[in-house]
């Protein structure tokens, strides 16, 4: 793939400075944020070049019965069965609460080991910094790989925020390197501080990037 400045906007709508396009080809991660009009809400997008192949990577952020082993900030991951979402939809239990064990128990009794096909749902829990409570969701994934384009995004379903979004697209960018946009976009519903959001931009999205990257050396 080029890493241009004008592919990048063409391809995947990221306008970054030329400083910004030399630093990815140098290994780093670059972050850009976009307001949402009508939310107050960012979306956030990392990308970089990962030294890993492409399958690789694609590997570990599929690994979503073990996120809670490498990545930031989860409490709780669990894939599970498709014919057991409208069940989990319709589960009596506090949907507001930052602790929703019945549904985890509900959840855990029909883990899926890996998505069975290019849907899959998915079960997380976050732990956030205090004094926001936790966060957790049910969100539907969808794999697509096209054109040398390897894409998992997801959508939420339910959950105690009002909306989250976002997705992964790898492309092979050299011999045995990944170019790798994450992009995300999350709505808790209420009133962030702007430390918190801050953080969640400036430090948590690169965190996950290399947090990948490190599983990603070690499959």
């Amino acid at each position: 793939m080029e890493l241009t400045q004008e592919h990048l906007e063409e391809k995947y709508g990221l306008r970054l400075t030329e400083q910004e396009v030399a630093d990815v080809r140098r290994g780093g991660i670059v972050r850009t944020f976009e307001s949402v009009q009508g939310t107050g809400i960012k979306t956030g997008m990392a990308v970089a070049v990962l030294d890993v192949p492409v399958d690789k990577v694609w590997s570990v952020i599929h690994d979503h019965n073990n996120f809670k082993e490498f990545m930031p900030n989860i409490k709780e991951s669990i894939l599970f069965d498709p014919a057991v979402v409208q069940q989990a939809l319709d589960l009596k239990f506090d949907r507001a609460s930052s602790n929703p064990e019945l549904l985890m128990d509900f959840l855990r009794e029909h883990r899926v080991g890996s998505m069975n096909g290019a849907t899959g749902y998915f079960f997380n829990l976050l732990d956030m910094p205090w004094p926001l409570k936790d966060l957790w969701y049910i969100i539907k994934l969808t794999d697509l790989v096209q054109d040398n384009v390897w894409k998992n995004s997801w959508e939420m379903l339910t959950g105690n925020m009002k909306s989250d979004r976002g997705s992964w697209t790898l492309v092979p960018y050299s011999e045995g390197d990944t170019f790798v946009l994450y992009n995300a976009f999350a709505d808790p519903g209420i009133v962030v501080p702007d430390p918190f959001v801050n953080l969640a931009l400036n430090v948590g999205l690169p965190g996950i990037l290399r947090a990948v990257k490190r599983r990603s050396k070690k499959v």
